[in-house]
């Protein structure tokens, strides 16, 4: 007997990278508008705050927004992933993480992407204990700190470029797409797209790069005084707001694992 549409959206289960077959329903743990105030209202308030500080106390934006290691902009570059790497590790411990691979790997990538980034902002410990560099590291390294990043564009440029296709990619098209083909937000591997929530991050990531462009081209007056560091808080900010989003929908598996069990 044929199941029909409105049987199959009653049997219909949240999208579960495991199950092999449908139907899939997607996700209703997916922030809403009752949620805006993080998933909106951070990104427009980051943007309000730098170009805002920048444009009305300039003088006070230099010293205490932007300075190497203990700006706001830089400690919120530490905390961030931090936050993200205490979800991502706390979700690599959990049975129904560790018993589908693609999703162990996937929480894995995400915690060890937070390790790096939270540990390369403060050079490892150096911005709070304030150790001397080695003369070697001292030679390769073009800010005298102990990192990486600041002395192998390699460890910079590359993983920064993988991440912000991802956000592009993930962040934009993506969620467009799913208004079109809302399948793309309910298939077996749905649980590792980014929700429509991350829109405005993604969007602000846009926005910054393209006036950095366009003040590089002479094309428009200097709005901001180092954009690539309110860039960087929408990068870190958007891997944040992806682990909850992911923690959250797996939460939701798991509850439905259970009530299919009983």
């Amino acid at each position: 007997m044929l199941m029909t549409s409105s049987s199959a959206a009653l049997d219909a289960r949240p999208p579960d990278p495991k199950r092999e077959t449908g139907p899939c329903r997607p996700f209703t743990c997916d922030p809403g508008w009752g949620e805006a105030w993080w998933w909106l209202g951070i990104p427009v308030l980051v943007a309000l705050f730098t170009i805002g500080s920048y444009q009305l106390a300039p003088a006070w934006y230099m010293p205490a927004v932007i300075p190497e290691g203990y700006g706001i902009l830089e400690v919120s570059h530490f905390i961030l992933p931090l936050l993200g790497l205490l979800i991502a590790g706390r979700l690599l411990f959990l049975p129904f993480v560790r018993a589908r691979s693609l999703t162990w790997a996937v929480t894995l990538t995400g915690a060890l992407a937070c390790l790096y980034i939270a540990g390369e902002e403060m050079s490892w410990g150096q911005h709070f204990f304030h150790w001397n560099t080695t003369d070697y590291w001292t030679a390769v390294n073009r800010q005298d700190e102990t990192n990486l990043h600041s002395a192998y564009d390699i460890f910079e440029k590359t993983p920064r470029l993988i991440l912000e296709l991802g956000i592009f990619i993930g962040g934009l098209l993506v969620p467009l797409a799913a208004v079109y083909w809302p399948w793309a937000r309910a298939n077996r591997l749905s649980l590792f797209l980014p929700a429509a929530a991350l829109v405005p991050t993604a969007l602000g990531v846009a926005f910054f790069k393209i006036v950095d462009k366009l003040h590089q081209a002479a094309l428009i007056p200097n709005v901001l005084q180092r954009p690539a560091e309110t860039i960087e808080t929408y990068l870190y900010f958007f891997i944040l707001a992806y682990l909850l989003v992911f923690a959250r929908c797996i939460k939701a598996l798991e509850e439905d694992e259970g009530v299919i069990r009983k």
